[in-house]
């Protein structure tokens, strides 16, 4: 049972067994949310905009209209919080622990269901997670998976997390492959806040580890921007580089990117107009031209020759190269950086 009717934040990163509730709008959930919580809104948008002009002149009148706007969706609202406890201590949040999940707490009691409202509501939480991670100390020694793009650094990074070594995905959290070409298909990209979130508590995992692998990126990964403690690391980290002939990361690429769909070809092209600017204009006319005729593998072939290969020695982070090994089989990369890892190659205690 929960302790008491409000919880701090602070007793939030204790406790991971809470049903988290979030009463706030769709676009306010969309903009932010803790990790793991379920969105029930209590008011759509248009709703809570009248109240909140209404709150503005005077209070009373604020709740009242409240009140009549809630009414008619009560029992709904309170069943379908209902559907989701499973067990576990129920944990309400607004925006700053105000009106919304007092309400919802008050509701929820009335059927015989206890729970808590979060003090202080979202905006405590995300204040917390930017002061925390503005003056992180960050402990294990990061280790950097660098190599031109279709080297198969994300597949053999996922290798080998399953094999239980110690991996921060920042562009699986982020849910961007970090290139102009870098959205995921049928994915939205993670807003900041979220990152934020995700990347606190991962980074909190792996504190007590002597090493992190991550793979080497720009400061921004699609609209993420990377924490100053942490890509400043990234930047004097130790380099595993892997490299790959034309050929095989070409396959790699195409089996990824290509376009499978009407909004993904309009992606494409929207993706290579941002390069617009960058681009020789030569170049670009030729890559717009192979998009024209759905010549992917031209499309791939040049870009890589004549874009990202030049950028590669100049944006990414990392220091000394430890190590270079060749990629083209990804089972083999992972098993050749798990064996240099296992046997303290690089001056690192094993996990």
């Amino acid at each position: 049972m929960l302790p008491s009717k409000k919880i701090e934040v602070g007793d939030l990163f204790l406790e991971r067994e809470y049903c988290l509730i979030d009463v706030r709008t769709e676009t306010e959930y969309a903009q932010g949310s803790i990790p793991g919580s379920i969105n029930i809104p209590l008011f759509n948008e248009e709703e809570q905009a009248r109240i909140g002009r209404v709150y503005a002149a005077n209070r009373k009148a604020a709740t009242f209209l409240a009140m009549d706007i809630a009414g008619p969706k009560i029992p709904n609202f309170v069943r379908r919080i209902c559907r989701y406890i499973q067990g576990k201590p129920l944990l309400i949040y607004c925006w700053r622990g105000g009106m919304r999940s007092h309400a919802s707490v008050t509701l929820l009691s009335m059927v015989g269901q206890e729970a808590a409202q979060l003090r202080g509501g979202y905006h405590q939480y995300r204040k917390q997670i930017y002061q925390q991670l503005l003056g992180y100390k960050l402990k294990p020694q990061v280790i950097i998976l660098k190599g031109k793009s279709g080297t198969g650094k994300t597949d053999t990074l996922r290798l080998l997390e399953q094999r239980g070594y110690p991996v921060l995905d920042l562009e699986g959290l982020a849910r961007h492959r970090g290139s102009s070409f870098g959205s995921v298909p049928g994915e939205v990209p993670q807003c900041q806040k979220n990152f934020d979130s995700l990347l606190l508590g991962r980074l909190n995992e792996f504190q007590d580890r002597p090493y992190i692998l991550l793979e080497g990126e720009s400061k921004r990964i699609g609209n993420i921007c990377l924490p100053d403690f942490l890509f400043s690391a990234m930047r004097q980290a130790p380099v595993i580089e892997v490299t790959g002939s034309l050929e095989a990361r070409s396959e790699r690429i195409l089996a990824d990117y290509t376009p499978r769909s009407n909004m993904a070809r309009l992606q494409a092209y929207m993706s290579l107009f941002r390069l617009q600017g960058v681009l020789p204009k030569k170049l670009y006319r030729e890559l717009r031209l192979s998009l024209d005729h759905q010549d992917y593998g031209s499309f791939v072939q040049l870009i890589l020759l004549r874009h990202y290969d030049r950028l590669y020695d100049h944006n990414l982070p990392g220091k000394q190269v430890l190590v270079t090994i060749h990629s083209d089989e990804p089972e083999k990369t992972a098993t050749s950086i798990a064996s240099l890892l296992d046997n303290n190659a690089f001056g690192i205690c094993s996990p």
